[in-house]
Parts: structure tokens; sequence; C-alpha cells
């Protein structure tokens, strides 16, 4: 992704920056400061021009930067190939096996099931993940709560590991030029109960939410 901004050669710098950053703003508060890897922008071969070993290599140096620079945990999010979920995990635990890994992917609702845009059901997923050596499976991204929660109840019925929800604040739309997410933080709270009777460990937000969310998740 860097390579798009000329800056390439400075993998380490900004991840290592990033967790100071995030440290500093945190201060002596309690909790955790987390390191977040999405998705690398293309195709990974046969269905496009970049090769396994580069991929997992761009992501080991991603992971030594962070792991470095002190994060309490790692968060592999957003992907859609299970195969470049894979190699994110796996670069993950080879610079540290300590370092928990929390490892998601977004799913869309079809007749079939939910499965990723690359085909990659809910079963597969949490298979996969788990052979790679994530600590926690999941799913973000891509639907509002209503859709996770479902979402959650299938991840359920395939692994006993600790299970990651984050939703979208629905989905998004555009009102006089402006992204608008229409799920409010009562509704996020209300359905974040189901997620709890679920047994899902980690609740979070993803795109449209907001500390209100938060908030009322929390309080919920």
């Amino acid at each position: 992704m860097l390579n798009r901004h000329g800056s390439a050669g400075r993998v380490a710098e900004i991840n290592a920056a990033s967790v100071v950053i995030a440290r500093e703003a945190f201060g002596e508060r309690e909790g955790y400061v987390l390191g977040d890897m999405g998705p690398f922008g293309g195709l990974l071969e046969p269905y496009g021009d970049v090769g396994a070993s580069a991929v997992y290599d761009s992501f080991r140096r991603q992971m030594e930067a962070l792991i470095g620079a002190g994060v309490d945990c790692l968060v592999v999010e957003t992907m859609t190939d299970l195969a470049e979920a894979k190699l994110a995990v796996r670069a993950a635990k080879d610079v540290s096996s300590a370092v928990p890994v929390l490892a998601t992917m977004t799913f869309d609702a079809t007749p079939r099931g939910y499965f990723t845009i690359m085909g990659v059901s809910v079963a597969a997923a949490a298979a996969g993940l788990a052979e790679a050596g994530a600590d926690a499976v999941g799913s973000n991204c891509g639907n509002g709560i209503e859709h996770l929660v479902a979402i959650a109840r299938e991840f359920r019925r395939h692994t006993t590991l600790p299970l990651v929800i984050q939703a979208n604040a629905g989905l998004p739309r555009s009102v006089d030029g402006r992204t608008v997410y229409d799920e409010t933080p009562a509704f996020f709270a209300e359905q974040a109960r189901g997620l709890a009777e679920l047994g899902v460990s980690v609740i979070g937000g993803c795109c449209g939410t907001t500390p209100d969310h938060i908030r009322a998740m929390a309080r919920a």
C-alpha cells in the first residue's frame, strides 16, 4: 500500500511511529494498544500478479515494526481472501508467538449464506484462520450489526476460539455529499446484547461508529 505513496521504504518507521503516538495518546488509562493490518490492496496469484512470498514478507516487515514498538495485540482485519489472511497471521506468529493475533474477515449476505467476495464461507474462514494460528477469529466491516450477529452465530457453530465482531453502523449512503451511516448508538447497543449472549469476546465498531456507539455498547 505504501508503494502508492512512494514510501515503501518507510514501513518500519511509519508503523513504529503509530504505536508510539497511540501509546502517548492513550496515556495512563487502563487498556491496550493494538496494531492493525488490512489487505495489501491487490490480488494474490493466480487471480492477480503478486506472489504469496512477497505478501508474506510485506506483512512480516509490518509485524516486526509493530511488535518491536510494543503493541499488546495484533489485528488482521477486513480480509476477503483467506489465503492472504493466513499469510498475515502466520507472519505475526513467526515474529512472536507470544503476541495475540485477532483475525477477522468481511462477509456479504447471499442466498446461500454469508461469503466473502472471494467466496470464503464462515466455516472455511474459522477453520483456516485457526489453522494459521489466530488466537481469536470473527468478522468486521461490510454489514450493519444485525448481520454481524448472524455471522457471529455462524462462527460459533464452527469454532471454539474467542470471537471478535466489529460491525459498521449500517451501510453507507451519500447525503448532500456526505457519507452517512444510519444505525444509532441505541440500536447498536441493543443488538450488541445479542453478541454478548453468543459469548463474543471482543465487541467493537467499524465504519460509521463513533465514541457514542462504543459507550452505548459498553453500558449494554
